[in-house]
């Protein structure tokens, strides 16, 4: 179902970031979360990793951030672990990476990826597992549940096996929800026909990029702001128009359709909608 022809492995492997672009738009859309662009960003700062031996990257949640991870660590003989508490969202990327990855590249998909259908921040199965089997992470994309506190736990769960350099890339970084994404959770109420929820003034924090900023400026002598291809592409990236009529771009309303004059205005907070950081420990 998803074996469609790109070209020879040889051209894959000279036209890597079209490639990757070309499998991104096999995903349905419960699955094609994140922008083009953003997922061309991740790719392109996996690229810059160093080699290191018993070194590898993770992400929390899983999706087309899944493919940018996978197309990368399997080019580079490397590997990387997802957590995701919706075990057959895993299992259903691993059908869609074998088949139209995997077959073209000869590859086998559980020698590059382990899913792991649980909590990031568990003591038995989560982050941690990685000190267990002696390996490091050098870069960790983080798209859970969107509210700080889990951003900041997952985040203290990878310094545990953080190298002495790594990248730590966000999802939603414009998000500014404290505990709880009442945004999600009054989408939830509204397909239940209940009111929505009021957020609470104490669950509001600074945005994601601003928060994590701060955090790991104070704890490291190094923290800097990566350039990435997101924030020079998103205007033009054809994602948007894709999903301007199911959703408000994870920003508010979730509840009308998204026009150009909308786009306009909430410019200021898409331009965060992806951030990262190179950390020097």
């Amino acid at each position: 179902m998803y074996d469609f022809h790109f070209d020879t492995k040889k051209k894959i492997l000279k036209d890597q970031e079209n490639f990757l672009i070309f499998v991104k738009k096999l995903l349905p859309r419960w699955l094609n979360g994140i922008p083009d662009s953003e997922c061309l960003a991740i790719f392109r700062i996996l690229q810059k990793r160093k080699k290191r031996k018993n070194t590898v990257a993770l992400e929390t949640g899983c999706g087309a951030s899944t493919l940018a991870l996978f197309l990368h660590c399997c080019l580079n003989k490397t590997k990387f672990f997802s957590w995701d508490t919706n075990g057959s969202k895993g299992s259903y990327l691993r059908t869609i990476i074998n088949e139209s990855i995997c077959q073209p590249l000869n590859v086998n998909v559980n020698d590059v990826w382990s899913f792991i259908p649980y909590y990031s921040t568990d003591k038995y199965a989560g982050i941690q597992i990685l000190k267990e089997l002696n390996l490091k992470s050098d870069f960790g994309f983080f798209d859970s549940s969107h509210t700080l506190s889990q951003v900041k736990s997952e985040i203290r769960e990878f310094e545990k096996i953080s190298s002495n350099e790594f990248y730590i890339a966000l999802d939603d970084a414009y998000y500014n929800k404290k505990n709880v994404n009442f945004t999600f959770l009054n989408i939830i109420r509204t397909k239940l026909k209940l009111k929505r929820v009021k957020e609470p003034l104490n669950n509001i924090c600074l945005p994601f990029y601003e928060e994590v900023q701060k955090y790991l400026s104070s704890k490291y002598k190094k923290v800097l702001k990566v350039d990435d291809y997101y924030k020079k592409n998103f205007n033009k990236d054809d994602w948007f128009n894709y999903y301007k009529e199911v959703k408000d771009f994870g920003i508010s309303s979730y509840d009308k359709k998204f026009s150009k004059k909308d786009f306009s205005s909430k410019k200021s907070k898409m331009f965060h909608r992806f951030d990262a950081f190179l950390v020097k420990k």
